[in-house]
């Protein structure tokens, strides 16, 4: 208990600031004996009492205002973009949905994109789907097709939504490819004429937007350039035009000698990606993949050559007689007579004298005339031939001719060092056993455990080495390094969802606390402080207390001096100090 609240016990109390003796009794006003008649408080007690009883519900609202403003900054700061390539029509009706639907969708003030946070992008993109949105272009598609047409309507806008509906197609079709993003289909197809002569053929152009991080390749141009051309009746590939979102012509004409040379560069290189998969293969069971490494350089043939041959006698039996002609020639005059007898032909007239006959032979005129039969001349014409055959051979494009490998094997690998067993010493004497230690340690050598012979003979064998066209094949053994120094690309620590969220939770508890530290409880105090100030003064000057100038010492005297005075009015004092 101190002098101020003594003299706020005993408010009808007044001390001077001069000491008093002990026989005197100096007060101002006269008090009944009982103290509940006194005044319990006063007007400044009671806003120092308000004060301190409101100071935990401020804290806990700034502390509620603070929670606040940091759960609106940790959503708005994870925020991403929904379609922004969206048209400004269809934008509108997407924020429609998804506001209808209670999701979450801001409107960003600088782009004007659709911002959905990036936990629920991927279920925002099923809303929009499910009510009938689509990547932008998907709109310019079939469904155009499905409007009814009026009688109002022209045949030119009849052709311009079938034009339309045929190049959203298209564009949903380049899009599957992988690295394709977005694209958009121009046509370019004049009225084709009844005769075949006056047609003219169509165009087409196609703008492609790759993903970041991806390559356009020259084949996935081609892809697109036959696509559309396969699409579009009376278009060739050659009127098909690609371009970037970079304004690059992708479709750049190429000579068919260069053409050529770089399908063939990449038929070679296949070839020998091939090769040395399969030799890394082969020896990665014995050496381990890590220890083993190989290059292959294959010499390619793609001339195309065609022979036609004709070849006699192939099998070497000679000449064969394909024909004969025998011709014999006899003299009719020496022939006998011939011919059925009696027919109208072999009957001779009465008149008619034979030659080489008289009348004394008439008798052997009936009977046939038999002469001599042999030959007067007689020919032989034989035709002879040799075997043909004909043979008709084109070589395949693309021949290897050569095969120049290389393999380089991890030496650690080639020469590991393994203890010989010792079986000539006791195991029970401790002597025995350090000489064992010794006897092994001096039998520790290096022992090859791959031979390099075997090892280019399995890889001669997978290639399929031929030594008639020059094939080279070389395994060596050299040290790898140890420790292969990469340089991975990873997310710094501070870029991390994690570690940011962490970041800002630590910044608005720090800011809070700086704030009560440095602002809140100073204001407080210095508060505290004047109303205790002005209360003192109020106090003094009701009251009649001495002031603080009159010290410490001369306050306590006097309080002596009621105490010896008037004891029951300071014990009623004490009392009720004690019970508040």
């Amino acid at each position: 208990m101190n002098v101020a609240e003594i003299q706020q016990a005993l408010p009808g109390t007044s001390f001077s600031g001069s000491s008093m003796s002990a026989g005197e009794s100096r007060v101002g006003n006269s008090y009944p004996s009982n103290n509940a008649n006194y005044p319990v408080a006063q007007p400044g007690v009671q806003i120092g009492s308000l004060i301190q009883k409101s100071l935990p519900g401020v804290i806990v609202i700034v502390t509620l205002f603070a929670l606040v403003l940091l759960y609106n900054w940790i959503n708005t700061a994870d925020y991403r973009p929904l379609y922004p390539e969206m048209p400004e029509t269809e934008k509108s009706q997407a924020y429609d949905v998804l506001a209808s639907s209670s999701f979450p969708v801001n409107l960003d003030s600088r782009t004007g994109d659709l911002m959905v946070p990036a936990g629920q992008y991927y279920e925002a993109r099923m809303l929009l789907a499910n009510s009938g949105f689509s990547d932008p272009g998907s709109s310019q598609s079939m469904p155009l097709l499905d409007e009814q047409s009026s009688l109002t309507t022209s045949q030119f806008m009849e052709e311009a939504r079938y034009r339309a509906a045929i190049e959203g197609e298209i564009a949903k079709s380049v899009v599957q490819i992988s690295s394709i993003k977005n694209a958009r289909v121009h046509l370019a197809a004049p009225r084709q004429s009844s005769y075949v002569r006056n047609r003219e053929p169509a165009k087409a152009s196609v703008v492609v937007i790759g993903y970041p991080g991806r390559v356009i390749t020259q084949g996935h141009v081609q892809s697109i350039t036959n696509l559309v051309a396969s699409s579009v009746p009376y278009l060739a590939v050659e009127d098909v035009s690609v371009v970037d979102q970079q304004g690059n012509l992708l479709t750049m004409e190429m000579n068919a000698g260069l053409r050529m040379a770089d399908e063939q560069s990449t038929y070679k290189r296949s070839i020998e990606n091939d090769y040395k998969a399969r030799i890394e293969q082969l020896l990665a069971p014995i050496v381990g993949i890590q220890n083993v490494n190989s290059d292959v350089d294959a010499s390619i043939d793609f001339s195309q050559l065609e022979t036609t041959s004709e070849v006699f006698d192939e099998t070497g039996r000679g000449p064969i007689s394909r024909s004969e002609v025998l011709a014999v020639d006899r003299d009719r005059g020496s022939l006998a007579a011939g011919g059925i007898p009696g027919s109208q032909s072999n009957i001779v007239p009465n008149d008619t004298v034979l030659d080489g006959t008289d009348g004394d032979n008439q008798t052997n005129a009936t009977g046939p005339e038999t002469v001599s039969n042999e030959p007067s001349s007689t020919r032989t014409t034989r035709n002879y031939e040799l075997d043909r055959s004909i043979k008709y051979s084109r070589d395949a494009v693309g021949t290897i001719t050569r095969l120049s490998i290389a393999v380089v094997i991890n030496e650690a690998i080639l020469n590991r060092r393994v203890s010989q067993p010792i079986t000539d010493v006791e195991e029970n004497s401790p002597d025995d056993v350090e000489e064992s230690e010794a006897i092994e340690q001096t039998n520790i050598a290096p022992t090859p455990q791959i031979d390099i012979e075997q090892l280019t003979e399995l890889v001669k064998n997978s290639v399929g080495f031929d030594e008639a066209r020059g094939d080279q094949v070389l395994v060596i053994s050299s040290p790898f390094m140890t420790e292969i120094v990469t340089e991975e690309i990873e997310t710094p620590w501070y870029e991390e969802s994690s570690i940011i969220l962490l970041i800002q939770i630590a910044s608005a508890v720090i800011a809070f606390a700086i704030t009560v530290i440095f602002v809140i409880r100073p204001v407080l105090t210095s508060m505290m402080a004047r109303n205790k100030e002005k209360l003192q003064r109020e106090m003094d000057s009701k009251y009649g207390l001495a002031s603080a100038g009159n010290g410490y010492d001369a306050k306590l005297e006097q309080i002596k001096h009621l105490a010896s005075s008037n004891p029951g009015k300071v014990a009623g004092a004490i009392k009720g100090l004690l019970n508040s």
